[in-house]
């Protein structure tokens, strides 16, 4: 361990310095015997340890102790105490002291323990703050809009920047309201629902589609995966929301052209069929010698009529597969997919 010492009694330095000695093998140590002194750390993260006599000849109590935490924000504090500075040390842990030891009563097993048990904390609160980070970089960067709300209240607890930037509201906006602010009137006890499944559950769900109102009025249809968690001690629901809007719609189109296909395929095989197969008997009887004129002009007007009727039957089949081609080449166009 590499230990750094402020302390100005000569007799209290040694007395600390031998019990070092007795519970280390290993280890180098620092001594500054002022506050100015201190000022000339240039790295305050190269050390392990700092115990600090709180009070020194150019600083003391309160003022030397958050002074001496902001410059060693990352490295546990020990604070060394008279009798008559007790409660005063007490007060120092809401500080941010790690510890504090009263001075006559430091015996080498309290020292060890204390620089021990003060560094495996401090390691378990940077392991927690590192996680705490990773969880905030994962929701801040997810590509998809995503947010927390307490499954209880369902008030918002976090949003993150695509989420604001996709329904248009500010963060404050965001953690004033609750879910049912962006949905629909008619998806009230959809919602209810689902945040019944939710806690019967007690894991999350998937694939769930429902209908998102946003700042503007514009309704968009979201994919929601709900992810149930601890958020901060409350009992929580982590929702990424995808919009498919676009994607349904796009199905939609999909749908109304096989609709329009079947429909012309219907004409195909009946409308048209139909003058074609009056065109053919029409024909036939043409053939026959014995038909008289007015017999024959009267299969000649027939045969008129049903390739008029024929020709419309083809016209309507066509604009039918010409308007499918142009909707499909137009949401192509637009990037609909």
């Amino acid at each position: 361990y590499k230990i750094l010492i402020i302390e100005d009694n000569e007799g209290d330095y040694l007395i600390i310095s031998e019990s070092l000695k007795d519970i280390f093998q290993s280890y180098t140590l620092t001594r500054l015997a002022t506050y100015a002194e201190l000022q000339n750390i240039s790295n305050p993260q190269e050390y392990d340890v700092l115990l600090l006599d709180v009070t020194l000849p150019d600083k003391k109590r309160g003022e030397l102790v958050k002074l001496v935490l902001d410059q060693f924000p990352l490295t546990p504090i020990l604070a060394l105490t008279g009798h008559t500075e007790i409660e005063f040390a007490k007060e120092s842990l809401a500080l941010g002291i790690a510890d504090y030891l009263i001075k006559e009563n430091t015996s080498p097993d309290l020292l060890y323990k204390s620089i021990v048990y003060s560094l495996e904390r401090f390691k378990n609160i940077a392991a927690l703050a590192k996680s705490e980070q990773l969880y905030i970089d994962l929701f801040n960067f997810n590509p998809q809009p995503t947010w927390v709300y307490d499954i209880e209240t369902l008030k918002f607890l976090d949003v993150n920047s695509l989420a604001i930037e996709s329904y248009g509201y500010s963060k404050k906006e965001f953690l004033n309201m609750n879910l049912t602010d962006i949905r629909p009137i008619e998806e009230q006890k959809r919602l209810q629902v689902s945040v019944k499944l939710l806690k019967y559950n007690g894991e999350g769900l998937k694939n769930r589609i429902f209908t998102h109102i946003k700042k503007n009025n514009e309704r968009i249809r979201v994919k929601i995966e709900s992810k149930i968690i601890d958020y901060r001690g409350k009992k929580a629901v982590l929702v990424v929301a995808s919009d498919i809007t676009e994607h349904l719609n796009y199905l939609e189109i999909i749908e109304k052209q096989n609709e329009e296909l079947r429909h012309t395929a219907w004409l195909q095989s009946h409308v048209v069929r139909s003058p074609v197969a009056n065109i053919l008997g029409i024909a036939n009887q043409l053939n026959d010698d014995s038909l008289s004129r007015q017999e024959e002009k009267l299969f000649l007007e027939a045969l008129l009529k049903n390739t008029e009727e024929l020709d419309g039957s083809i016209r309507k089949v066509v604009e039918r597969s010409e308007k499918i081609i142009n909707e499909d080449i137009t949401f192509n166009m637009l990037g609909v997919n």
